[in-house]
């Protein structure tokens, strides 16, 4: 039986950087979940949504012994395919207690309408019942409401970081994504964080940064995908093309080519999903776990029309 636990949070990277640090399986929809952070980040920045609950948290546990760590992400995309098809999602599983979860992050803002997600009371009922009806299509036991507890960390359960748990390196990266988000250049970038009493040093593709409270210098590929040069670059590319963007009257620069972009993405993906989770139920489980969907819902919401203007997105 699987049960789960909801929260949010107003700072995604620190959830991502949480969750993946101990990820034995991580999967992504909507995103390639390698780059997790800066794919929610531009989202929001895109439809200007970047103040608030940044991402809503899933964490789904498992009984001992009820799934291998590769069934318990899979089991994890499928559920957040079914409450949050249009967001972005990263789903990291850990196998560090004695029962397998996820910790499924989802980011606030929808792809195609730019509003963001709720977690009401309809809602919180919504992955209730989505997450029993995944176990039920692979055969796995429902619980019943009210008589399941799992153990949490308190960072798990979102009410404080642990001392030891945030380490250096949980501030280092939360300097460095403030760092990208306030730069549009390396040098710039590299001042900023020098500010912060963070050493930066350049080697060819390689970057590293030493903070002051750290007697050792760190590879950004050590920190993760984000902290890494290239990916650096692409977020101060990307700074440079909004900044050539028109300006609207409310202040909010439309990156027209990125939303084209993002609605290409999720049509593609909609196609692609069913059969993708076909070939994944038969190499985890085995078999086929769902009916074959008709033509018409396979499709269904493909139909979008974007047009240029002051207005926004016309559908």
């Amino acid at each position: 039986m699987a049960t789960t636990k909801l929260g949010n949070t107003k700072s995604a990277s620190r959830a991502i950087n949480y969750a993946e640090k101990r990820a034995e399986e991580k999967s992504g929809l909507n995103c390639d979940v390698d780059y997790a952070k800066s794919a929610f980040k531009q989202t929001r920045a895109l439809y200007g949504k970047e103040d608030g609950v940044q991402a809503h948290t899933v964490i789904q546990s498992f009984s001992p012994g009820e799934v291998t760590p590769e069934q318990c992400n899979q089991l994890g995309l499928e559920l957040a395919e079914k409450i949050a098809p249009n967001h972005q999602v990263a789903v990291y599983t850990h196998t560090d207690k004695d029962h397998y979860h996820n910790h499924i992050v989802i980011n606030s803002v929808d792809l195609e309408t730019g509003k963001k997600y709720q977690s009401n009371k309809k809602q919180r009922d919504l992955v209730k019942k989505e997450n029993d009806n995944v176990c039920r299509e692979h055969g796995l036991s429902v619980t019943e409401r009210g008589t399941a507890k799992m153990r949490y960390t308190q960072a798990e359960k979102g009410i404080v970081f642990d001392r030891e748990e945030y380490s250096w390196k949980d501030e280092l990266r939360e300097l460095i994504e403030n760092a990208k988000a306030h730069t549009s250049n390396l040098e710039t970038f590299s001042e900023h964080l020098e500010e912060k009493g963070v050493e930066v040093k350049l080697r060819g593709e390689t970057i590293s940064y030493k903070p002051e409270n750290a007697n050792k210098w760190v590879r950004g590929r050590t920190l993760g995908s984000d902290y890494e040069k290239g990916a650096i670059d692409d977020e101060h590319e990307r700074h440079q093309e909004q900044q050539r963007e028109p300006e609207y009257a409310d202040g909010f620069k439309v990156n027209w080519d990125a939303v084209e972009q993002h609605t290409e993405q999720l049509k593609q993906r909609r196609v692609e999903r069913t059969q993708e989770t076909k070939q994944a139920n038969r190499k985890v489980f085995g078999r086929d776990t769902r009916e074959p969907e008709n033509e018409r819902e396979r499709t269904k919401g493909n139909n979008i029309r974007i047009e240029r203007g002051d207005e926004g997105l016309s559908r």
